[in-house]
């Protein structure tokens, strides 16, 4: 078993001890057992999901993520229970961030508007995913 966290600065999101955990990150998705060796990567907006059922995920946006041998811990801007994802909120996001990428003229409203392209976009998926 390995123990899994999941912070956010809202406080601790989820906490428990599980066969596996499959996170999204910026190398692609990895699955992590216990002992696995040493691994800090950046987190993707994407779904956390345990013991290989999506089901039992979280949907998680930008962080970090440390692994050790014992224990995962996912450091994420936000998390939510997949039943709690505002999909009107996401959508309107989403919409939002094509349309002042479409005028963006300096490389930071570029790269700020694609990552909240990113995000809405990585929520709308764990939705439609799971449903």
């Amino acid at each position: 078993m390995v123990k899994v966290e999941i912070v956010t600065p809202k406080g601790l999101a989820f906490s428990k001890e599980v066969n596996s955990v499959n996170i999204p990150t910026s190398e692609g998705e990895i699955g992590v057992l216990e002992n696995h060796m040493y691994l800090m990567t950046l987190l993707k907006p994407g779904l956390v999901y345990f013991d290989g059922d999506e089901k039992k995920g979280m949907a998680v946006t930008y962080g970090i993520v440390d692994v050790t041998p014992e224990r995962v811990l996912i450091l994420a801007e936000e998390a939510y229970e997949v039943g709690e994802i505002d999909v009107g909120k996401a959508k309107k996001e989403f919409e939002e961030a094509i349309k002042k990428l479409a005028t963006a003229q300096t490389f930071e409203e570029i790269k700020e508007w694609e990552k909240v392209k990113e995000k809405a976009q990585a929520l709308l998926e764990v939705v439609e995913r799971l449903r």
